[in-house]
């Protein structure tokens, strides 16, 4: 932590050199299927560690005695070869079907960069009045909730950019401008992460009766998936 210049505030900064390992699903060689889809996943044993460089702080307004709180971070971020999840086509199956696909993973060489910011606040409500047989229930009530946005990229590879050249040059691909399509862009969001997280909720805590209920709300936006399709030699 940093130095508190006032008893209400507190600032709080970090820096952090670590290594992502791939799980063990993202290495066995076997074949899994996704819960709650038909997706089959097979590992990489081949996969490496991916070097991740974090900055980040935090300021933290607290003030009353319940616990009101009101907070602004942010962070950067790099990771050296990520890891991402790419979809590939089994050439043995004729079926040309998203069954005839199976997803597995590689280490991107080129480096992801992200940053964001994070919004967060909590307010108890015992400042307004709702007795209940002299018991002032607003007092054990509080409103609370962030919201997180993340802007995370990272190069296209050599690869995917050479996949998607034939296309460009046999397809009149049309832009929502009426404009025809070059190329792909050469960077673009990077595998599994977000652009928005919500969370809210209204918690209830009662010491005396050491009662805890909390009704939560999560939301999130639509992430990538896929880093591509490839079909195994097959340039």
């Amino acid at each position: 932590d940093l130095p508190q210049p006032f008893d209400w505030l507190t600032l709080r900064g970090n820096y952090s050199q670590t290594v992502a390992r791939p799980s063990f699903r993202e290495m066995g060689y076997y074949v899994t299927v996704e819960p709650g889809t038909d997706d089959l996943t097979v590992g990489n044993p081949h996969l490496g560690l991916s070097d991740v460089e974090s900055f980040g702080g935090r300021a933290e307004f607290v003030w009353g005695n319940v616990g009101d709180l009101f907070a602004v971070s942010g962070f950067y971020k790099t990771i050296k070869d990520p890891i991402e999840q790419i979809a590939v086509r089994d050439p043995a199956d004729f079926d040309q079907s998203a069954v005839s696909l199976f997803r597995t993973f590689f280490n991107n060489p080129s480096e992801a960069k992200m940053w964001g910011i994070e919004v967060e606040g909590r307010k108890n409500l015992g400042f307004l009045t709702f007795d209940v047989h002299g018991l002032d229930f607003l007092h054990y009530l509080s409103l609370g909730g962030n919201f997180t946005w993340i802007d995370a990229e990272v190069d296209r590879t050599p690869g995917e950019l050479a996949r998607s050249t034939t296309f460009f040059a046999n397809t009149p691909a049309v832009s929502l401008e009426g404009l025809p399509f070059q190329r792909l862009k050469t960077s673009r969001r990077l595998y599994g992460q977000p652009q928005w997280i919500l969370n809210a909720d209204v918690s209830f805590d009662q010491p005396d009766w050491g009662t805890r209920a909390t009704l939560a709300y999560f939301a999130i936006s639509d992430v990538l998936d896929a880093a591509g399709v490839a079909t195994p030699n097959n340039t």
